[in-house]
């Protein structure tokens, strides 16, 4: 039994303005509705998560709540506990969800305050054909960390994780998928939400995808380009309550295999940022909302 998550299922939000965001995330960014309950709104994309993201209304302000990672059994879920416990974070024991999906798991706080769960499970969806212009899943959620040595030694020694990439500031970690990296950590001064990647079917749906959000008043704030590790193709924005997101595609698909590398291996040539050359850089819009998103504080129960 490989002790290890498999994925990010899910984020939470804390929205000020619930409905107009889930008005933006349904007929902009394109993913479909599936949920409601007691104020919060359920979305999902073309893959077989139940819901990919959910929205909570905060009147005092927003907020990230929680990442969800997705496990294969409860013999895992279980496990993971006992490691989580025993790095000393504050938990829940592992027990039937009530919340939307269902499911069996827990929540937690990892050593740096962020509000984590792990679940397997969840009423998840027969149905996960692409769909054209439409994000599958959360491709990847990039997390400021104030410690990014800690933060990366607990998501390697507790949750499973494998680093396979450092590049400039980021750390890139490989879970039990084939995606080259489902979690990035960058050293900032607080533990704060870089932003999240939403996964498109290929990089028309990008082009498309940043096409519709320019129409709609969003500008992109980095990008079109392709990153050098992950290969993926990459346009940035601030959505609604500037909430930092990511549409993306081709992410490199590794497995145990995959070697290691470094900073001087990902150097781009003065001048280039990506592997095309061809975008301007990130605007100081985009520099500023990459620190802006703190957890919620105590929503580590679920």
């Amino acid at each position: 039994m490989k002790l290890t998550v498999r994925a990010v299922r899910s984020v939470d939000i804390d929205m000020s303005q619930p409905e107009r965001a889930a008005a933006f995330y349904k007929t902009i960014w394109n993913l479909a509705e599936v949920e409601r309950r007691d104020g919060s709104i359920y979305l999902r994309g073309t893959g077989r998560f139940h819901h990919i993201l959910a929205i909570h209304p905060a009147p005092s302000g927003f907020a990230i709540r929680r990442l969800t990672f997705d496990a294969a059994s409860k013999d895992i879920v279980n496990a993971l506990h006992r490691k989580v416990v025993a790095a000393g974070c504050k938990s829940d024991a592992p027990h039937a969800i009530a919340t939307a999906g269902g499911g069996y798991g827990f929540g937690f706080a990892d050593p740096e305050g962020r509000n984590l769960a792990v679940v397997c499970d969840v009423k998840d969806h027969a149905d996960a054909a692409d769909v054209r212009d439409r994000p599958r899943k959360i491709a990847h959620v990039n997390l400021n960390a104030a410690d990014v040595a800690k933060t990366n030694a607990f998501f390697e020694s507790v949750l499973g994780f494998r680093r396979v990439d450092h590049s400039g500031p980021l750390h890139f970690l490989h879970c039990d998928i084939a995606d080259h990296s489902s979690i990035v950590t960058g050293q900032t001064a607080t533990p704060t939400l870089n932003h999240v990647s939403f996964e498109m079917p290929d990089s028309e749906s990008v082009m498309r995808g940043a096409g519709r959000m320019r129409d709609a008043g969003y500008p992109i704030e980095w990008g079109v380009g392709r990153h050098g590790a992950g290969n993926n193709v990459f346009a940035y924005f601030a959505g609604p309550e500037e909430f930092p997101i990511e549409y993306t595609s081709d992410v490199m698909q590794i497995d145990d295999s995959y070697e290691f590398h470094g900073p001087e291996y990902w150097k781009w040539p003065p001048g280039r940022l990506d592997q095309w050359g061809v975008t301007p850089p990130h605007t100081q819009r985009w520099k500023r909302i990459q620190d802006m998103y703190l957890f919620a504080q105590g929503q580590w129960k679920i």
